[in-house]
């Protein structure tokens, strides 16, 4: 006999589908609840066969409470019951065995439970098939020789390397994980959800769901939006699962958790530096070079996302002064030349930027190269006449230096 749960806000549609339920002859109903709030409260006890759940209820929608029932059992079968088929898209991507339209029939729901019972019966052969496969194994194992087993235990090490993702967020946003697959999203919103989570302050574990609604959805009436979250969301652990990144996006408390300890991406090794260098630690000069290297282009340049605008303005400027310092630091080891290169880099990055022209300057007269500290003002001249005003001061004593 299966152990059902029965979630509804109307008295008279959980009397109704408890009755439906019985007459199956195949279905107990275990508990019933008039909130999702309350329902949560049941699993700390018990795992039911089968959860039926309205979708459109006070306080917590069912959509909220199969995304609540899956973080504490990602087993958990559940049936959305509601009056609208406005929902029936959102239900199947929370991975929803089925949808019953209300008002519920007979013929209908008996359907959902035969479907349900060979669902079920197929799991228990799964697991029968998994237990004997490792049965095998833990047989095999003893025939295996200590290199052998070093061996694997190095393997096993590379697995878990590999099962991380590799996300490019400068310019196009890119993800691919380390077995080569790409990513492919199935609407435009999962993809910026996804990059909106990993663009959250890195060593914050939560986004509050009415604040990823604020920023993607801002022009829509908020149920509406919570049911697009709700379908994105599921999308896109759907979308990780199969590429093997199972529970990255988890849920509690109203809040979003991506799991970014398995997540590779250039813009957290760029802020990793500026953020050392903020706090005025020591950074290498090559390390500084290869994140000057990952910066190819603005933060997710070709990507409309309004919400990206200020994280990136901020970048770019974190971006120069890097350039700025690696062209201090290069000169005063006395290398002139790559000096020269990273001012002139930062003269392209912010071309009405005065430091990166006087940076490129010193660095030029430091080589005795006249004519290019010449260069470098007459272009200084150029841009900052199309601004209406001239050089400042340092800049003006700095060229003045050359005329001597």
């Amino acid at each position: 006999m299966l152990q059902a749960y029965l979630v509804d806000d109307e008295p008279h549609a959980l009397n109704m589908l408890e009755m439906f339920l019985n007459r199956t002859g195949e279905v107990q109903v275990a508990g019933r609840w008039m909130n999702g709030f309350e329902a949560l409260k049941a699993l700390d006890d018990v795992r039911p066969d089968i959860w039926f759940v309205d979708i459109e209820m006070p306080g917590m929608s069912g959509l909220e409470l199969a995304a609540n029932i899956h973080e504490i059992d990602p087993e958990a079968v559940i049936v959305f019951v509601t009056a609208y088929d406005q929902y029936a898209v959102a239900a199947f991507e929370h991975e929803a065995l089925d949808y019953l339209l209300k008002p519920i029939e007979m013929g209908r729901l008996s359907r959902t439970i035969d479907r349900i019972s060979r669902e079920r019966e197929r799991g228990h052969e799964k697991k029968e098939q998994i237990q004997k496969q490792q049965q095998t194994q833990g047989l095999m194992k003893s025939f295996i020789s200590s290199s052998e087993d070093a061996m694997n235990r190095h393997d096993s090490g590379n697995l878990v390397d590999r099962n991380c993702l590799f996300v490019q967020m400068f310019g196009k946003l890119r993800v691919t994980p380390t077995n080569g697959d790409s990513v492919m999203w199935r609407t435009a919103k999962e993809k910026e959800l996804f990059a909106y989570l990993l663009l959250q302050d890195p060593n914050a574990h939560a986004v509050h769901r009415d604040r990823i609604i604020e920023q993607l959805w801002p022009d829509e009436r908020y149920e509406k939006a919570k049911i697009y979250m709700h379908t994105c969301v599921s999308l896109l652990r759907k979308n990780l699962k199969k590429l093997g990144m199972e529970q990255m996006v988890s849920y509690r408390n109203e809040h979003y958790i991506l799991d970014k300890n398995r997540i590779r991406a250039d813009v957290y090794d760029v802020l990793d530096v500026v953020h050392r260098m903020q706090r005025e630690e020591h950074v290498p000069l090559d390390q500084m070079e290869r994140t000057l290297h990952m910066y190819q282009d603005e933060l997710l340049a070709q990507e409309d996302y309004p919400w990206v605008y200020e994280l990136s303005q901020r970048l770019e400027r974190n971006v120069l002064e890097l350039m700025l310092r690696l062209s201090e630091k290069q000169l005063a080891l006395g290398n002139g030349k790559k000096a020269t290169e990273a001012a002139e880099r930062a003269m392209v990055h912010s071309p009405y930027e005065e430091e990166a022209y006087r940076c490129a300057m010193q660095a030029y007269l430091s080589l005795g190269k006249h004519d290019q500290v010449l260069r470098i003002y007459r272009d200084l001249e150029a841009r900052l006449q199309e601004l209406h005003i001239g050089p400042s001061m340092a800049s003006r004593r700095l060229y003045d230096q050359i005329r001597m």
